[in-house]
């Protein structure tokens, strides 16, 4: 399980001003109790889906059911998407599998998939890839819950003309859907061609969505264990939900998140990881905490403009271009360490230049070791210029504790949104952007948004050098 280490969020360590004391912890539990009656709530009345994916016993042998089916014709799994569809599968391939898998021989991978993703609408991406997969050995999986996002189907559109240029009529095997089982546009097309589908459950948000098939597809074609995801993601559903704010780690670090919010003004919320297999799982998070938590209302359409603002760092390479604004520029932020207790392998650095001891202190030093002393040095460097921080504490990176991880961090972002008493699982403000931009490409029914934006988007040519 997971370990949560909060001490240096404590006034006992940072400091009266910037940080919470037991009895800020203990006034809050009023406001707690609440978020822990309405996800119970919530979750009764089935708009938690998320919370149900760790249960859902056949997903997982019907995937594996289907890479039977794929055995060796193929080399190459694609992941067409954006945003949740993109980022969580991201963060599982980076933090589960070698970090250069698709530059290992044949022989290395052992049968598991190369990856790529188009998870942007950018021609120099899109011609880069082109340069370098194997049209014909590769399974697209289109993951779009509705089937409208225009991104997805910009690059499915390209994708579709090369696939039936290389491989003409059995282009069908090669594409799998993933998306609502009932309803949506991708769903409508894909039992049109006879494609392979996969569901997404209507009650789980994209950004929710990794536990789903819109992760699991992925992690089994390149060797994760999508059980082991699974049961990572029960283990802390079974220990924490429910439960009150001293046993309850996620719970407790969203509402620490709220306190330093509405009491010390730090709306800033760094996650660093000291090793790069977990970097995308900071801009995973990213996504994550942002979009669920930025509202411009509350459920009681309250105007209240809340939101924190994460950010991704990476130690030790933003030691060198981050920590001098965290130690002393404004102390608005509260940084989280993603620390790893076990690595499976390490490196020893040779004895270098001996006799000259500004080189010769590293000699037959361990790479991990310095991992480590550079990460608790810098927690040490916060916790004594009164900037506060935390750790969650993975025992290693494995499929059950990168579930557990996932599950952790899913739970605390429904916690805060219940804590601010917003909607953590919808995003208003998104949909104006994807309506202006339907009415610039001349989509049906959206031609007033094109209106709009040619009034709206009057510059003045004195405001322009």
């Amino acid at each position: 399980m997971i370990t949560y280490d909060y001490n240096y969020l404590m006034t006992d360590h940072t400091g009266d001003e910037h940080g919470i004391t037991p009895d800020e912890l203990n006034t809050a539990t009023q406001l707690t109790d609440k978020a822990l009656s309405r996800m119970d709530d919530e979750k009764k009345q089935g708009a938690l889906g998320f919370l149900d994916l760790p249960y859902d016993t056949d997903i997982v042998p019907s995937i594996r059911a289907f890479r039977d089916r794929c055995g060796d014709r193929f080399t190459t799994i694609a992941v067409v998407g954006i945003g949740g569809s993109a980022l969580g599968p991201q963060a599982l391939r980076n933090s589960l599998s070698h970090l250069y898998l698709n530059e290992l021989s044949d022989e290395k991978r052992d049968g598991r998939y190369r990856v790529y993703f188009f998870d942007n609408v950018d021609p120099y991406e899109i011609r880069s890839i082109e340069d370098v997969i194997d049209i014909s050995k590769t399974i697209f999986l289109v993951i779009s819950k509705s089937g409208g996002t225009t991104e997805t189907n910009a690059n499915f559109a390209i994708i579709l003309e090369w696939l039936k240029k290389e491989v003409g009529a059995g282009y069908r095997d090669q594409v799998v859907a993933i998306t609502d089982p009932e309803k949506g546009v991708l769903r409508k097309v894909a039992m049109d061609e006879g494609f392979t589908t996969f569901p997404v459950p209507a009650n789980v948000g994209g950004r929710f969505s990794v536990l789903s098939a819109v992760g699991l597809v992925m992690a089994e074609f390149i060797g994760i264990d999508a059980e082991g995801l699974l049961a990572g993601a029960r283990n802390v559903i079974e220990k924490n939900h429910g439960k009150p704010l001293f046993k309850n780690a996620p719970l407790l670090n969203a509402t620490f998140h709220y306190l330093f919010d509405v009491r010390k003004n730090k709306r800033i919320n760094v996650l660093m990881p000291y090793t790069r297999k977990l970097f995308l799982f900071a801009d995973w998070y990213r996504q994550l905490w942002a979009e669920s938590l930025g509202k411009r209302f509350d459920v009681n359409n309250n105007e209240v403009m809340t939101g924190l603002t994460p950010v991704a760092a990476l130690g030790t390479i933003d030691q060198h271009s981050q920590l001098q604004l965290y130690l002393e520029g404004p102390n608005d932020k509260v940084i989280t360490f993603l620390k790893l207790k076990q690595f499976d392998d390490d490196v020893t650095i040779p004895e270098f230049y001996k006799g000259i001891p500004e080189m010769d202190y590293l000699s037959h030093k361990s790479l991990r070791k310095l991992n480590g002393f550079e990460e608790s040095a810098t927690e040490l460097a916060l916790k004594e210029a009164g900037r506060p921080s935390a750790s969650l504490i993975m025992d290693r990176l494995d499929p059950h504790t990168i579930g557990e991880l996932i599950m952790f961090l899913e739970m605390q972002t429904a916690y805060a949104g219940y804590l601010y008493n917003i909607n953590p699982f919808d995003q208003p403000a998104v949909e104006i952007g994807k309506k202006f931009t339907f009415g610039l490409l001349d989509r049906p029914g959206f031609d007033q948004f094109k209106q709009k934006f040619e009034l709206g988007y009057r510059k003045k040519d004195s405001y322009i050098i």
